[in-house]
């Protein structure tokens, strides 16, 4: 397991929580290990599924629509609910289990916002509901497939891209490339680019560069994490201007680890900070909650959202 993911101390805890939530939600899973009853792989080519489901207010239906599509040689599949003139676009995490579904995970906060936003979340090739491409993505394969899948599905911009974990590189990939799609930043508990510049301070076992091979030849998703924030390091201090809020896991801070490196330890707040003050504005909120917390806590996620939807309206 990649330790920029998910500090291996924090596996068991977080296997044991998810297995308690499974009772209450579906949904409820872990984007690097394991999933609670997770929802079946498919590979197929599904037809397009346009349902109606009820609101949060329980007035009128909410249409979803979901379907793979096809993005240059191999199908994704994205599942999208309710309406709204902002699109927030969910972006996961690392996936090491293949019986995990990401797009599953989103259910409770979707529910919440649904009634006023447009939710999208979409699967990266190799997990969930998506097809298996036999071959490394490359940081420019990674952002083409969510620019493909976003407009196949007629998924428009404006964005407010909501990531967590390792879907903040990807997600800071795509805004990279795409200042002008994206009006916000909901970040849960995300990686970011600055880490790798604390490297250094970490035992070689550790380190980003460690993995890359492991990362390309025997993972699930194939991606180096190592080629991917190495290749975000120039646009570093070169944010857009828009909204961020940065929700930090309280239960599990950044400074709790296993990396044997008090030096690491002593700078790695300060550096998540600093990423989230170059943000116009950007908000660090502590949570009382797990790494993965969007099960646990989905009000938390769905008020980040509407609260940088605000900001970025005024």
């Amino acid at each position: 397991m990649r330790h920029h993911s998910h500090p291996r101390r924090r596996t068991l805890a977080l296997t044991g929580a998810c297995l308690v939530l499974a009772a209450v939600s579906a949904a409820c899973g872990e984007r690097s290990d394991a999933g609670a009853e997770p929802a079946p792989r498919s590979t197929s080519s599904a037809p397009a599924t346009q349902t109606s489901g009820t609101s949060e207010t329980g007035t009128a239906p909410v249409a979803t629509t979901s379907d793979m599509y096809d993005v240059g040689g191999h199908k994704l599949y994205m599942t999208c609910s309710g309406e709204g003139p902002v699109t927030v676009v969910f972006v996961h995490g690392w996936v090491n289990d293949a019986g995990f579904v990401p797009h599953a995970f989103t259910s409770g906060v979707t529910y919440i916002l649904q009634d006023d936003y447009r939710v999208c979340a979409y699967d990266r090739r190799n997990v969930g509901s998506s097809e298996t491409v036999d071959d490394v993505q490359t940081p420019a394969d990674v952002v083409q497939d969510m620019e493909r899948v976003l407009a196949a599905g007629g998924v428009e911009p404006p964005y407010i891209l909501w990531a967590g974990s390792f879907g903040g590189l990807v997600a800071t990939a795509y805004l990279e490339k795409h200042p002008d799609d994206v009006v916000g930043m909901v970040l849960v508990d995300s990686m970011f680019p600055d880490e790798l510049r604390l490297d250094r301070f970490l035992p070689e076992r550790y380190r980003f560069r460690h993995f890359t091979k492991e990362d390309k030849c025997c993972t699930i998703e194939r991606i180096s994490q190592y080629d991917l924030v190495r290749s975000l390091q120039k646009g570093i201090g070169e944010e857009p201007d828009i909204p961020a809020v940065y929700l930090a896991s309280e239960q599990e801070p950044r400074d709790q680890n296993d990396f044997e490196s008090p030096r690491y330890d002593a700078r790695i707040l300060d550096a998540q900070a600093a990423y989230v003050d170059r943000f116009s504005p950007g908000i660090l909120r502590w949570v009382d909650a797990p790494h993965w917390m969007e099960p646990v806590v989905p009000d938390v996620v769905a008020d980040a959202v509407r609260e940088v939807d605000a900001m970025r309206q005024q």
